[in-house]
């Protein structure tokens, strides 16, 4: 839908002045689950709605985040992951996220990809307010504009890479692929093994068949959770290549979390974060090539 013709409406939230905190949750719940049983298929048919106030330019920005908190409740005690996140990313962007075990950037990924739905604020990407879609239409969401690798690669045994890419082909309502399997994997240096099995190809390769398989759906982002996580060097470098070749061919915005901190260098913007919240963003003007960093 045209940006100039996209409904914009402000939801207008309550007061929550509980002196008990619990109580204070219970009644963010109740709004939160009322606002999105209004609002949700309107979001899915292209109308922006904010609980904020803010308005996301998706002539600029793939994902706006504002005052974003995650938290968890297990009876009595409450567990917040993020606690109040503003974050813009550019489209087209190689961005790497980093932080210390339990700092909540995997949390934020999976909100920002939409795995995950946050407990308040709002989560726009390319537009669509995540925080107040139902998760039927979450699914529907991911599956039309986002693509996902994990550190553990998915693969169904009985196919073949070619075949697990077509699964990710199906799943995609888009018309419009950029790329045909034929390209992808091409671009992944797998074309002379399309028809083999998971159980014939190394890590290194399986991981880059989860790539083709995201890729196959033509996503507007494309989310890594720890993609070199399992791989040795070699191979966590050309997935790496992979990644930056893709950016660069096709202006697909890639986010990806990671441990090390040395593949940050790959990275046009890199946002550590540290207590569930976002503690530093570096702007790379020159990223280094995944060949040349240092991975140790």
């Amino acid at each position: 839908m045209n940006e100039n013709v996209r409904e914009f409406t402000i939801v207008e939230k309550p007061v929550f002045n509980e002196n008990d905190e619990f109580k204070e949750l219970k009644q963010k719940v109740k709004f939160q689950k009322q606002t999105t049983s209004k609002y949700s298929k309107r979001i899915l048919t292209g109308n922006i709605i904010s609980t904020t106030g803010n308005k996301p330019d998706t002539n600029k920005y793939v994902i706006e985040l504002y005052n974003v908190k995650k938290w968890y409740q297990t009876g009595d005690v409450l567990t917040p992951v993020l606690r109040g996140v503003d974050l813009k990313i550019e489209k087209g962007k190689f961005i790497v996220i980093l932080g210390p075990s339990g700092s909540g950037k995997t949390t934020l990924l999976n909100t920002i990809s939409g795995l995950d739905k946050t407990s308040e604020g709002d989560v726009f990407v390319l537009g669509s307010n995540l925080s107040l879609l139902k998760d039927s239409h979450l699914t529907k969401f991911r599956r039309e504009n986002v693509g996902f690798i994990f550190q553990q690669y998915n693969l169904l045994s009985n196919l073949t890479a070619k075949e697990n890419a077509e699964v990710g082909e199906n799943l995609s309502k888009r018309k419009d692929n950029k790329m045909s399997l034929v390209d992808i994997f091409k671009t992944i240096g797998m074309e002379d093994q399309m028809n083999k099995y998971p159980h014939q190809m190394s890590g290194g390769q399986q991981q880059r068949v989860s790539i083709a398989r995201a890729l196959a759906k033509n996503p507007e982002i494309l989310f890594g959770d720890e993609p070199t996580g399992a791989l040795d060097e070699e191979m966590g470098r050309r997935v790496l290549e992979i990644l930056v070749d893709i950016k660069n061919k096709y202006r697909t915005t890639v986010i990806i979390v990671t441990h090390n901190p040395n593949i940050s260098e790959i990275g046009d913007t890199v946002i550590h974060v540290k207590n569930g919240l976002i503690d530093n963003i570096k702007q790379n003007m020159n990223p280094k090539k995944p060949t040349d960093i240092d991975w140790s």
